[in-house]
């Protein structure tokens, strides 16, 4: 006599695979999240950079020229920091013509 009985699943199997769904799930949304390495790199760097020259400034030990100069380029690396972090897309799927 042949067994025609479909085996069940029991609920803790069950319990488990939506466990790890929700887990893996969660991974990809903390990976979506995170932080470019190099766009943070970069912000600390003009965070210090900045200061940096704001207390040269401070100080009187640079002239205004050179303080404005300063600030341009640290306005620079922050653009290009946010650029990094917000502006490409990583999976391939630019809006708009490439050139």
């Amino acid at each position: 006599m042949a067994n025609n009985k479909k085996r069940r699943h029991s609920r803790a199997v069950d319990l488990k695979r939506q466990m790890d769904q929700e887990k893996l799930a969660d991974e990809k949304d903390r990976a979506k999240k995170r932080m470019n390495p190099a766009a943070r790199a970069l912000l600390y760097g003009d965070l210090v950079f900045l200061a940096a020259a704001s207390i040269l400034d401070a100080n009187h030990l640079i002239s205004e020229f050179v303080s404005g100069t300063l600030t341009l380029i640290g306005l620079i690396l922050l653009i290009v920091a946010l650029w990094l972090q917000f502006g490409r897309k990583k999976d391939g799927l630019r809006k708009g013509p490439r050139l």
